[in-house]
């Protein structure tokens, strides 16, 4: 009769610890895709600003040439 009770508390504990541990590792992909996505978004908003920077740039070399060529 012990044996049977161990048994079982033993087989509750590893199912217990099989169970937090596949749902730890569903919350850490979950997170793992939600920073990814999130890498994405900074990504596409780093290329918008380095393409509004470059743009000013030429904008500036422009006039600066204009105004040599004027003076």
């Amino acid at each position: 009769m012990d044996n049977k009770i161990i048994v079982g508390i033993t087989a509750s504990i590893l199912v217990g610890l099989i169970s937090w541990n596949l749902k730890t590792t569903f919350d850490l992909s979950g997170e793992v895709i939600k920073l990814q996505q999130g890498q994405y978004v900074l990504e596409k908003q780093i290329k918008q600003n380095t393409l509004f920077v470059k743009r000013q740039i030429k904008k500036l070399i422009k006039k600066k040439k204009k105004k040599k060529t004027n003076d």
